[in-house]
């Protein structure tokens, strides 16, 4: 699936070097638009960051021909490590991280629930919490920029999600 016009501008400006600020006017200048236009989709700089962040998420999450959910997780990490300045800047410049947490978090459960729902039922106390995990180990890795190896924050992941797969074996 191709990037939104906002997400290619977006990616394209935060994936050149690290970025310190950035701002609605310069955004819209790289668009060619008036804040008018920006501002009737979107609150602030920071309601941008997390609608292409959620979109970026979705579609790293979705699931492909029978693939695993930590073949999926694995997948969006890669995409996070494949561009991880993006990432970065992202995270620093954040006017509102706790919007990230809950959109992220949000994007990550319902992932885990769309996989889980055909195979039986499941706990959704036990997706949000470990939504909220898997959360907790990307934000970490990110706000390290990236720099423990990617197996290994996959397979805390991976230890998060076999307490998924165990809910829908004990119900069988």
């Amino acid at each position: 699936m191709s990037l939104t016009k906002n997400e290619q501008v977006l990616v394209l400006e935060l994936s050149k070097y690290n970025v310190y600020k950035y701002t609605v006017t310069k955004f819209c200048k790289k668009l060619n638009i008036n804040r008018g236009v920006f501002y009737r989709k979107y609150r602030n700089i920071c309601d941008l960051f997390t609608s292409v962040l959620a979109l970026q998420t979705r579609r790293a999450l979705r699931s492909i021909d029978g693939e695993t959910m930590d073949r999926m997780f694995y997948r969006m990490l890669s995409k996070i490590k494949e561009n991880k300045t993006f990432y970065i800047n992202l995270n620093r410049i954040a006017q509102n991280p706790q919007e990230f947490y809950r959109v992220l978090r949000k994007e990550y459960a319902i992932a885990i629930e769309k996989y889980m729902r055909p195979r039986g039922s499941f706990s959704v106390r036990k997706v949000e919490l470990v939504a909220n995990g898997i959360y907790a180990i990307v934000y970490n890795w990110v706000v390290d920029e990236c720099q423990l190896d990617i197996r290994d924050v996959y397979q805390s992941i991976h230890l998060l999600l076999v307490h998924i797969e165990q809910s829908i074996k004990k119900s069988e």
